[in-house]
């Protein structure tokens, strides 16, 4: 399982270390560090660090913001090429709505070829999804597609139209 929390936890080492950290050893290289991170929307960040992927992090990342944390978490998860499932737990909170939809668009082949389950909030992040879950403290309230929630007169019917007019969501 390759997991991203919303609370991203990262070593006091490098970038790179904090990247290549769930992937095989064999399986790490630069190449595949610096791919991972272009595809989380991170790389243009690293790099203007001065050390860039040498950059050291302190506990925790506290040298980061709360979006590079994730993004970075969201690298390392996608280069844990042996996990069979991804579970993104609200992993894309901190990041804008642009930055989420062109992550989304990146790792959207990856989501489609392991078995994903993506807790959010955003009606953005879920709404390509073959399934959307809504619970409600703890218990299912509502199931099925993004046109078919939108359509019904539920929750997550309100909720998009809620992100809609905040425009939040298109």
């Amino acid at each position: 399982i390759a997991y991203v929390p919303q609370d991203s936890f990262l070593f006091s080492d490098t970038i790179a270390a904090n990247i290549g950290f769930a992937a095989d050893q064999e399986a790490v290289s630069q190449e595949a560090i610096e791919h991972a991170a272009k595809l989380a929307d991170v790389h243009r960040d690293i790099m203007e660090f001065p050390q860039r992927y040498a950059t050291r992090i302190g506990e925790r990342g506290v040298t980061l913001s709360g979006g590079q944390k994730q993004r970075l978490a969201i690298a390392r998860a996608l280069m844990a090429d042996h996990a069979n499932i991804l579970l993104l737990d609200d992993a894309l909170s901190s990041v804008d709505a642009v930055t989420e939809a062109q992550i989304l668009r990146n790792i959207r082949t990856i989501i489609r070829q392991k078995t994903s389950i993506i807790i959010a909030h955003r009606i953005s992040t879920i709404r390509q999804c073959d399934s959307i879950i809504v619970l409600d403290c703890g218990a299912v309230i509502e199931q099925g597609t993004h046109d078919e929630l939108a359509k019904r007169n539920g929750f997550y019917q309100k909720l998009y139209d809620l992100q809609r007019i905040k425009g939040n969501v298109e």
